[in-house]
């Protein structure tokens, strides 16, 4: 299978996350549900809401160009304990 031919943009909501901190560094790739492993390497101070982040699947190998975001607490299954 060929890589995407154009970075996909989503969101990556991180828990914990309120302005700087740490980031996953591996999540499942929406489309084969293998493991994307971090491609950007993270600003001294951590990375921010905001900031672009990139991952790649090992086995697919498409491309996933993330926003930083702030969890979204009214989603369901997010907050609960």
């Amino acid at each position: 299978m060929e890589p995407a031919p154009f970075p996909r943009m989503a969101h990556l909501a991180l828990t914990g996350i309120e302005e700087k901190g740490p980031i996953e560094r591996h999540i499942v790739c929406v489309d084969c549900g293998g493991r994307c492993h971090l491609l950007s390497h993270a600003p001294e101070d951590g990375f921010a809401l905001g900031d672009v982040v990139a991952y790649r699947c090992e086995d697919c190998q498409d491309r996933w160009d993330l926003v930083v975001e702030a969890p979204d607490t009214d989603a369901p299954g997010l907050g609960e304990a």
